[in-house]
């Protein structure tokens, strides 16, 4: 496939037409400060005391690809009472500990807890 399109592209070269490349490229390696996020969901998140206050349900993005909001799992034992709330993003601090993704927040997990219920949309 890939020998067939690049000899289509020279073809057409060669034949004087012009030849556009859609804009989809993106880069090709995961840099030292990117996340991947199916490594952020279901990741545990710590308060400033190295607790743990909940994980990461889902993160939520926006129609142009920026993230928008992260959902939270706090309050429960097991997966059992467990209570979705919203955060900014730019609320958690994401790193790399010892080769793995460790995930901070300045929130307590009171606070968490009190905020409103996250309501996904249903399709």
């Amino acid at each position: 496939m890939k020998k067939l399109s690049l000899g289509i592209i020279v073809a057409t070269s060669l034949l004087g037409g012009v030849v556009t490349v859609p804009a989809l490229a993106a880069d090709n390696v995961q840099t030292a400060d990117e996340f991947r996020t199916s490594k952020l969901v279901g990741s545990k998140v710590y308060n400033n005391a190295n607790e743990n206050i909940g994980s990461i349900e889902d993160i939520i993005l926006k129609p142009d690809g920026s993230m928008d909001e992260v959902v939270l799992s706090v309050g429960g034992f097991l997966g059992i009472g467990d209570k979705y709330v919203g955060v900014p993003f730019n609320s958690l601090k994401v790193m790399r500990d010892n080769g793995s993704v460790k995930i901070t927040t300045d929130a307590t997990k009171d606070f968490l807890k009190a905020l409103p219920d996250y309501g996904f949309f249903k399709s």
